[in-house]
Formats: C-alpha cells, structure tokens, sequence
C-alpha cells in the first residue's frame, strides 16, 4: 500500500477531499429535489433558520423605522440604514443558499462584497461625524500625537509595531486602503462568476488562487479600518454615540463569516461530513455554514437593539432622550462659561 505524503494530504485536502464519495450524491441536486428529499434533522433546521431569519427581519424593520424617525441628517441616515441591513441581507442569503443548494456560491460571494462594502461606509460615518476629512484631520491633530498602528489583523503577528507620528496624508491613506478593498471584491466577484459559471467545479482550483491573489486587498482594507477607528476611538467626541460598538459588531461579524467559510471547507474535504446523505459533502458543510450564519446574523442585530438603542446613542439627535442630553451639555457649557467670566 502506497503511503501519501504530508505535502500529497495537503494538495489533496485544498483542492479534492480525503473521502471516495464515488456513487454517493456527486451532483447537487435542484431545490425542488432536495426539498423532497429531506430528512427530519434537514426540516428541523429549515424551519429554524427560517424563523430565526425572519426575526432578524423583523428586528431590522424596527430598527428601520428609528432610523428613520429619529435621525436628521439624510446621509448619516443612510449610511446607518446600509450598515443596518447587513445582518439581515447575510441572513436572508444565507437562508435562500439552504433552500436552493446549487446557489451557495452566489450568496457567499454577494455577502462578501457587501461586507467589503460595509467596512467603507463605516469609515464614511465616522467621517460624517466629524463633518468631514479635513475636519476629522484637524481635531486629530489638535488632541493625538500617533496612529495606532498595532491592530488587527496584523498585531498578533507584529505585536511590536511601533507608534507612527499623525499626519494628514497618512489618515489619507488609512482611507484608501479601506476604499479600495470594496472595488477590488467588486471585480473579484465578478471573475470569480465567470469561472464559476464557466467551468463548475473544474474551477476550484482558480476561485483558490484568485482568493488568494485578493486576500492582501482584504487585509488591507481591514487593517486600514483598524487603525483609524482604533484611533480616533480615544476621542470624546464618539463616546456618546457608541461608534465604537458599531464597529466592534459589524468587525466580529466579518471576522466570523470570513473564518467560517475555509474551516467548513476544510471539514468537509477532510471527511468531518462524510459523503452525505442528502447533498454532496461540501455542499453538506456550507448548508451547516449557511446555518450558522443565520444564527450569528440574528444574535448580531439582537445585541445592535440593546446596545443602540436610541435612548443610548446620539446618532438619533431627534430622540426625546438626546434632546435632554443636548440640551443638559449646552446648560453646564453657559454655566462654566458664566463662571469664568465672573
């Protein structure tokens, strides 16, 4: 008997699967097919997914409807709208993958790049916040000395990377390098359609190695995010809208879904599904992946209702409770204003 080497073990497990599956379920069957096919462990699923899904809808459609009433700015209410739907739009894609198997890499890739995107309009609120580039920059440079360069996802690796002097064109930068990540998906879906399409699962091997090739743009992106809001979180001015919550939610959020995706793959081609029974086993592993992600969608917009709430948060400046706040702030201003005068 031949024995396989540790490097033969590796090729085989990114690019086939341990397991002979041959006479098993080698072709992913239509929606209609599966579904009439499931077993009690696949109904019991579907029907939970579908309702936790629909309460994350539900969720969102209230959050919606703060946003809309109590929320000024036009562009501060989209930008908070785009970031709100993320939870739900992953959700209902990942619901649908379960429902209609052979779309799975559809709604992965459309989940992807709406996270990439997500990361972008999170930079732009935080723009927003501070009425702009320039006037972020200004304050920066008026109350910080360094950007905070040590952050994910390159501190665990570098954990001494040293302070860097704040500087205009360095913000600048952190900027673009969160810009560009959302336009280099944007393109990297696309290709990634064209082979899928094009040659099914002869195409494995490409989709690998384009991921690859776009991983230094993720990262960048991320990276890029990091450092500014890791930044600029030492500020007063964000505390009291609870930015900082936002971000650590949509980041957690990402980093889960990005890290589900290869350890299912990986689980799958090791052998952890077996050939499966109703559906192929890599298929078998992203239905239990698409799972997942409903459930960590549906605890994401959960804990974003109690932690944002409008009373808490002064991105809903027409709220009762932020008027008081406002209104309290400007009384100890004129009130110390009053006291140094006399």
């Amino acid at each position: 008997m031949l024995e396989i080497s540790p490097w033969e073990t590796l090729v085989k497990l990114l690019t086939d699967s341990l397991l002979n599956c041959t006479g098993s379920h080698e072709d992913v069957p239509h929606s209609k097919h599966f579904l009439r096919s499931l077993t009690t462990t696949y109904i019991a699923s579907l029907a939970v997914a579908t309702a936790v899904t629909v309460g994350t809808v539900c969720l969102a459609v209230l959050h919606l409807v703060y946003i809309s009433f109590y929320i000024t700015h036009s562009s501060r209410r989209l930008l908070i709208v785009l970031l709100a739907c993320t939870a739900p739009l992953v959700s209902i894609l990942a619901l649908v993958a379960m429902y209609m198997p052979r779309v799975w890499f559809l709604s992965h890739l459309l989940s992807f790049l709406y996270f990439s995107f997500a990361l972008w309009v999170i930079i732009c609120l935080l723009l927003h916040i501070f009425d702009g580039h320039h006037a972020l920059v200004t304050k920066m440079m008026q109350r910080l000395q360094f950007v905070e360069i040590a952050t994910p996802p390159f501190c665990c690796l570098f954990p001494c990377l040293p302070k860097v002097r704040l500087e205009g064109k360095k913000i600048r930068l952190c900027e673009l390098m969160v810009l560009q990540a959302p336009i280099v998906r944007l393109f990297a879906t696309l290709i990634s359609l064209i082979i899928y399409f094009e040659y099914q699962d002869q195409g494995l091997v490409p989709l690998k190695v384009l991921d690859f090739i776009t991983l230094p743009s993720l990262l960048a992106g991320i990276y890029g995010t990091h450092m500014l809001v890791t930044t600029v979180s030492r500020m007063d001015e964000l505390v009291s809208y609870r930015y900082v919550v936002v971000f650590r939610l949509l980041d957690f959020f990402f980093m889960v879904f990005g890290l589900q995706q290869p350890v299912f793959d990986f689980l799958a081609r090791y052998g952890a599904f077996g050939c499966g029974t109703v559906l192929p086993a890599i298929e078998t592993s992203f239905y239990w992946k698409n799972f997942f992600t409903v459930m960590e969608a549906f605890c994401v917009t959960l804990i974003s209702t109690v932690l944002l709430q409008p009373s808490k948060s002064s991105f809903f400046d027409k709220h009762p409770s932020c008027r008081s706040m406002s209104s309290a702030r400007s009384t100890i201003t004129e009130v110390d204003t009053d006291e140094s005068t006399t």
